[in-house]
């Protein structure tokens, strides 16, 4: 039976990471057991065989870990959605004439910490296994975003800011991304949030502006780029993630997990689960194969080993399982 929709708009619309002043404590979260995972991936037998290696789980897929005290699922509550529960809601999918994603920067991004947003859209291509397409920059004036003063710094309203970018999304993309150093907030009982993206309107933006240990007041030090693009891709994917219908996940240990504070963030890996890899090969109909083969090299090239590696397993995993020609 297909999770209600509806219920879940305000915990997903909000993700991956925000905090309130007061949030109730939500029933207490048990990780499922490995049953009720395998359960949620649904059966791969009626699969070819690269497709069955590409979703079986193995060692890098690891159980979503128990929540702590202050993380999301400790303080919110959270059905999850199977790979049945997905493909039965029917979400937005690429067509012919909608395949391309485009990437939208509010205001100036480029120099400095931040990543290249070159680098950004590369690593969103690979990803999605769709061609980015970069538009010329908007700023929050012209997008009339809400903008609240936090008492040294400006916040701008995240409902706004995709109100302004409805009416921007081109003809032949699937989904418009907005791309800003500005700080978010959703609405006034929320402190802020990273991300904010629609399941239905093809809009969504994210923030690097908390990703900068020197919002926090603190020396950036000299990890302070990788730490920032490793954060930015990281939101990147799970906004875009949800932009395909992808609800938090409470399998695995996953990208799309929520998340509820920076440290949270921090400890999720930029890879997908099996069930949310399932969904997005079956939304986009890309190659395993292809994707984690771009992957590996986007990883390398950005000295980002461990990642490198994980998908290096996965993509001899699916070689080895793949007929030979």
């Amino acid at each position: 039976m297909p999770v209600p929709r509806r219920s879940l708009l305000r915990a997903l619309l909000a993700a991956p990471v925000a905090i309130a002043p007061s949030l109730a404590q939500a029933r207490k979260f048990s990780p499922p057991d490995g049953a009720a995972r395998l359960r949620a991936l649904g059966a791969l037998d009626p699969l070819p065989p690269d497709l069955q290696a590409a979703f079986t789980p193995g060692d890098d897929d690891r159980p979503i870990p128990r929540p702590g005290p202050q993380d999301w699922l400790a303080q919110h509550r959270e059905p999850g959605q199977t790979f049945a529960q997905f493909v039965g809601q029917r979400h937005h999918r690429p067509t012919e004439t909608r395949r391309k994603l485009s990437m939208l920067p509010i205001g100036a991004l480029e120099g400095g910490e931040w990543p290249a947003l070159s680098v950004v859209a590369d690593f969103a291509a690979r990803y999605f296994q769709l061609p980015v397409e970069r538009l010329a920059p908007t700023s929050m004036a012209a997008l009339k975003a809400r903008r609240r003063d936090r008492g040294g710094y400006d916040q701008y309203h995240t409902g706004t800011i995709l109100a302004g970018m409805k009416r921007r999304v081109p003809a032949d993309a699937h989904a418009l991304i907005a791309v800003t150093t500005a700080d978010l907030y959703p609405d006034s009982g929320w402190n802020f949030v990273f991300g904010y993206a629609s399941f239905d309107e093809r809009v969504g933006v994210y923030s690097f502006a908390r990703f900068d240990p020197a919002f926090y007041g603190e020396a950036r030090g000299p990890g302070a780029r990788a730490k920032i693009l490793r954060r930015g891709l990281g939101l990147l994917v799970h906004e875009v993630g949800h932009m395909f219908g992808l609800y938090h996940c409470v399998h695995f240990h996953c990208i799309m997990n929520g998340c509820n504070h920076l440290d949270e963030s921090d400890r999720a890996p930029l890879h997908l689960c099996p069930v949310c890899r399932r969904k997005l090969q079956y939304a986009i109909a890309f190659d395993p194969a292809v994707r984690e083969r771009e992957l590996a090299e986007f990883f390398r090239a950005h000295a980002m080993v461990d990642d490198a590696a994980r998908s290096e397993r996965l993509l001899a995993a699916i070689a080895a399982a793949a007929p030979a020609p």
